[in-house]
């Protein structure tokens, strides 16, 4: 039987994601396998092209320890990452030898299951993000031998309480509010801080809660501009240096009846600034989040205009997805990696490493990353009237 496995990572970079690689790469190699790194997520395992030997090269690694022994000092993927979708692959993605003229968008999941064939993988070991699993498990149901590891600085992936890289995303989002909270003070500004384009508000949301922003603002809450802006500037008259902190997950909207107000406003360009008319005129006339306008710039416009108030704007971004793991994701790195191992030895496929507080260091079965993510308990945890959090012992989205 073949020893040979191949891994890949996918979605957005974590911290820690390296260090999980390598765990992975040791335990692998200690027990006999042969780990076979696939480039670029989903992408190396399509690019490769059987009848051309050079793609084989391009798109495979094999790993040894040596190799990977310094990559955990390091951010990013050692492999390199992609957020492509296999099922929905855009022509322009698509190898040559593969693509149909006809067709915009094509469906690569055969081509991918011939290539883990053809190259006699036993097994496939994906560590990523809730879309990478999602179709991870899409696989595994087509027959696919596959072992998942969660990753995400989102934290919002179902079955498990903690997923890769959260811990320290959540601490870096959280030291870079109070450094902006001093320079706001130092302005006497209000200041838009936007943490990432997610689906789930909950890692901005406790980001909000631990970073002391008078405002949070999360994607399962749309907004009311003008009632935001009365109580931003009231928070910055109310704080003893005239400042105040609002954060908004990227993927935020205004409530849908203000922005046909908003796109009625613009049709006339009364009241708006040139700068702020445009993008917000691509952004309401968007009918997807395919726009290069974010929900922060889009949210600092509205608040300038609307307040009158000088309002500045820092993206954090990719900021939150570097640096060096904390104690909790190193831990975690190696956790999963250990978890992921355990499962291959025993053959277990179709399974994902899992946190869950009841159990901690287990697995669950993959077809729970098709449930979508984890959403934010409105009710329970956000005052929707305020846009704040609600006080509350928090530690991670319910497993229901």
């Amino acid at each position: 039987m073949s020893k040979r496995v191949a891994i890949l990572t996918g979605g957005g970079d974590v911290p820690g994601l390296n260090m999980c690689l390598k765990s992975v790469v040791y335990s692998l190699i200690d027990m006999g396998f042969e780990p076979i790194g696939v480039r670029k997520g989903w992408e190396g395992l399509i690019n490769y092209n059987p009848i051309a030997p050079t793609t084989y090269s391009e798109n495979f690694i094999e790993l040894t320890k040596n190799m990977v022994r310094p990559i955990d000092r390091t951010p990013g993927s050692f492999l390199h990452s992609s957020r492509l979708e296999p099922r929905q692959v855009p022509r322009t993605k698509v190898p040559e030898h593969l693509r149909d003229p006809k067709s915009e968008t094509q469906d690569l999941t055969k081509h991918i299951m011939g290539v883990l064939n053809k190259l006699d993988f036993r097994a496939l070991i994906v560590i990523g993000d809730d879309d990478t699993l999602h179709y991870s498990a899409f696989l595994s149901q087509q027959g696919v031998p596959v072992i998942a590891i969660p990753k995400t600085i989102h934290n919002n992936i179902p079955g498990t309480d903690y997923s890769l890289g959260f811990s320290t995303g959540l601490a870096r989002g959280v030291a870079f509010i109070h450094e902006l909270r001093a320079l706001a003070g130092s302005r006497e500004q209000i200041i838009v801080v936007e943490t990432f384009a997610a689906k789930s508000g909950y890692s901005t949301l406790i980001m909000g809660f631990l970073g002391g922003c008078d405002r949070v603002l999360i994607p399962e809450a749309p907004y009311d501009p003008e009632r935001l802006a009365k109580l931003i500037v009231q928070d910055r008259r109310q704080s003893p240096a005239n400042y105040a902190v609002l954060l908004i997950c990227d993927g935020t909207q205004p409530r849908e009846d203000k922005l046909e107000s908003y796109t009625q406003i613009l049709s006339n360009g009364a009241g708006f600034k040139d700068k702020s008319a445009a993008f917000i005129r691509e952004w309401v006339s968007s009918s997807s989040q395919e726009t290069n306008v974010s929900s922060g710039m889009v949210l600092a416009e509205l608040l300038s205009n609307i307040s009158k108030e000088e309002v500045f704007l820092q993206q954090l971004t990719y900021l939150l997805r570097t640096g060096s793991p904390d104690g909790q994701d190193l831990l975690g790195a190696a956790n999963f990696a250990l978890t992921a191992a355990r499962l291959l030895r025993e053959e277990r496929y179709g399974r994902m490493a899992a946190f869950i507080k009841e159990k901690m260091w287990t697995d669950v079965d993959l077809s729970v990353a098709m449930q979508g993510v984890k959403t934010v308990d409105i009710d329970a945890w956000y005052d929707q009237e305020n846009y704040k959090p609600k006080l509350s012992v928090i530690w991670s989205l319910e497993n229901k």
